[in-house]
């Protein structure tokens, strides 16, 4: 069986090493660009399985990079994952065609329940 590919776009790298880790040890394979352009470009490839984009990213706005991704008909799905997810946000992203969202922090259960919905 080939592993799911990953693809983390988020500018914490702590956060990032973090996912990695956790969900490489159950056999996903996640990259995690150190560079946001690098990320959205592998994410506009369309190679992987799930995208997990953060909202706030000095000088980018992840609803519009997600936004960006649904207009190019990008067929990965999408995990938010942000500290900033209230009810008008969530409400936007579902509205937008996004519905899986996990809030920053949450723990290794949650990650792992919430990366195996989206990718359900």
């Amino acid at each position: 069986m080939v592993a799911k590919r990953i693809l983390i776009i988020d500018d914490e790298s702590g956060f990032c090493d973090v996912v990695k880790d956790t969900l490489g040890e159950i056999g996903y394979h996640v990259e995690a660009p150190r560079l946001l352009a690098s990320a959205i470009a592998r994410a506009l490839m369309g190679n992987h399985d799930l995208i997990i984009l953060d909202l706030r990213m000095p000088g980018i706005d992840g609803l519009d990079i997600a936004k960006l991704f649904l207009r190019r008909r990008i067929p990965t799905p999408i995990l938010v994952i942000s500290g900033f997810i209230g009810s008008k946000v969530s409400e936007e992203l579902k509205h937008i065609g996004i519905m899986h969202t996990l809030p920053k922090p949450s723990g290794v259960a949650q990650l792992r329940h919430a990366v195996a919905s989206a990718l359900a």
